[in-house]
């Protein structure tokens, strides 16, 4: 119970936060999560008999160079750089190293809790996503956990839920992360647990979320031993009509170009993609981004106000980071991305990638959910050619 707790507020409770954020006019979704993160590592180390690893404090310290390198060079070459900010993006990078680095070194000690703290999350963010989708429809009462209210892209549908998350495609990452969670550590029962992830992102209607969803449904069929290919091909087709239908409204939006999320995520990246090719290798500077980005007003008056989003740049973390420092962004990216490579969890990889396509931040609390799966596995992996017993729990 403690384990669901804990990674419910370490993992999930973005709403939670973004909720507290507008009523305290405290903005900064890290100052919320570093302190839960703290208080959940003192959790770990006071009730278990936990060790690191040797490399963990390599990377802490490449980290710490790589920070100090680019700051340098964008005061001596650009002249501003937004310090906090980018501090923010390498304390997050820092707790994934941790995390990974934590369940593969104690992977037998931290799967049992994670496997049953993470089976009941999923349940509880499914269920009350798909009891929003029903109070929303039913009374027209959205009563997820955050509900924006700035007049901007995040309200431009009355028919769309987050759920207990603060809009539909973190609701999407949420339930793919913990839909992955479940599958690396109790792959045996998926029954439930696959209907209930289909419920959830049906309820949400994120698009990121349709996405995964058909990632894992097609590389589950693809790769489980039952049946020949043709009927796990026919399952597929089944599947894809099944979702096709569900989601017929929102494809449609996305096809007619009617979509206004899916519209700024590209508008977003084709400004991105200017803005690197005029300061590539240097980078604009973390912060500067704007100063260089060439927002069509027109275009962008129906998706977000700029004036009050001083420091957006675009809907994709590979763009951004490149956009604002260069190949060092380059360095950055492939170092965060190594913490959810593993050879025998290739969907986790997938996810964070698809994540850092879609959202244009790396302080997201699943990051943290997917390093400790992919931990997990590397852990398992590494038990298992040393001769030890697989574990079950």
């Amino acid at each position: 119970m403690l384990n669901a707790l804990a990674w419910l507020l370490v993992g999930y409770s973005d709403g939670f936060a973004y909720l507290l954020m507008e009523k305290t006019g405290i903005s900064g979704y890290m100052i919320y999560i570093l302190p839960v993160f703290l208080a959940y590592i003192i959790f770990l180390f006071t009730n278990y008999k936990l060790s690191v690893s040797q490399n963990l404090l390599k990377r802490q310290l490449f980290i710490i160079a790589l920070f100090i390198l680019t700051a340098l060079l964008h005061y001596l070459t650009v002249g501003s750089f937004y310090m906090l900010g980018y501090a923010q993006i390498m304390i997050m990078m820092a707790m994934t190293f941790l995390i990974r680095d934590l369940f593969t070194t104690n992977e037998t000690t931290l799967r049992p809790g994670f496997a049953k703290g993470l089976r009941a999350i999923h349940y509880i963010l499914c269920g009350y996503a798909m009891l929003a989708w029903l109070v929303l429809h039913g009374a027209d009462i959205d009563i997820s956990l955050f509900v924006s209210e700035q007049e901007s892209l995040y309200v431009f549908s009355v028919v769309r839920t987050s759920g207990l998350q603060r809009e539909p495609a973190w609701a999407g990452y949420a339930l793919a992360s913990s839909y992955l969670a479940v599958l690396a550590t109790r792959p045996q029962r998926m029954l439930l647990v696959q209907l209930a992830f289909l419920g959830g992102i049906a309820a949400t209607g994120s698009g990121v979320g349709v996405i995964l969803a058909s990632l894992f449904i097609t590389h589950q069929m693809l790769t489980m031993g039952k049946g020949g290919l043709a009927v796990r091909l026919t399952f597929l087709a089944g599947m894809a009509v099944v979702m096709a239908t569900i989601f017929s409204d929102r494809i449609g939006n996305v096809l007619n170009q009617n979509d206004p999320s899916t519209q700024m995520r590209l508008e977003s990246s084709f400004v991105a993609l200017d803005v690197i090719a005029e300061t590539f290798p240097v980078g604009t500077g973390f912060g500067n981004y704007q100063e260089h980005a060439d927002f069509d007003p027109v275009i962008w008056s129906g998706f977000l106000n700029l004036d009050e989003a001083a420091y957006y740049k675009s809907d994709t973390l590979i763009l951004n980071l490149i956009a604002e420092l260069g190949v060092f962004g380059c360095v950055l990216l492939i170092a965060f991305m190594g913490n959810f490579i593993c050879r025998t969890a290739p969907l986790v990889g997938a996810t964070a990638l698809i994540m850092m396509l879609s959202s244009g931040t790396m302080i997201i609390p699943f990051y943290l959910v997917l390093a400790a799966i992919c931990g997990l596995e590397r852990g398992r992996m590494a038990r298992l050619a040393a001769g030890q017993k697989e574990t079950r729990t």
